[in-house]
């Protein structure tokens, strides 16, 4: 498996559990904030604007939650289309878009699934846990795994290993 093949594994398990977060507990905002505090340069869902959420879906077609697929579907593509998990007034920074939070709530609500709120520490086990749980399945829970980590999701340098499976 090669390097690039790695950081897909790992952007995927982490894409992935965010969107499980937003369907039932967060918004794109607060998953992106609590992993910017912790110390990530970016959160995924700012990450996924930039690389195209339609590039973001053809990679796994198959989500565990109806968001991402219904998202690329109403032409909420990203930042290049000027609109995705936020809004990118005039081709601008980010904004957040109330929009999005009800079609996260609206979809959870035509599954049957209850929505409740987790705590920002929360989020940051929740996503953390996923990456150990894809490390573990490469097999790179060693020191090379940050560098990938930090390419892959943008992990924050200076933090160590310890502190990615702290009560993950």
């Amino acid at each position: 498996m090669t390097g690039a093949d790695v950081a897909i594994v790992l952007q995927d398990a982490f894409w992935q559990a965010g969107e499980a977060l937003m369907y039932r507990h967060t918004t794109p905002w607060e998953l992106d904030e609590a992993l910017s505090d912790w110390g990530y340069t970016m959160g995924p869902c700012e990450a996924q604007d930039l690389i195209g959420l339609e590039k973001v879906l053809a990679r796994d077609p198959n989500r565990p939650v109806p968001i991402l697929p219904r998202m690329v579907a109403e032409g909420r593509i990203g930042k290049s289309g000027g609109v995705g998990y936020y809004r990118y007034p005039g081709g601008g920074g980010a904004v957040i878009d109330p929009l999005i939070e009800d079609m996260f709530r609206e979809e959870a609500w035509f599954a049957g699934d209850d929505r409740s709120e987790i705590s920002d520490a929360q989020i940051v086990r929740a996503m953390n846990a996923a990456l150990v749980q894809a490390l573990d399945r490469l097999s790179l829970l060693d020191t090379k795994a940050l560098s990938v980590l930090a390419r892959a999701v943008h992990f924050p340098k200076g933090k160590t290993l310890r502190e990615l499976t702290l009560r993950a």
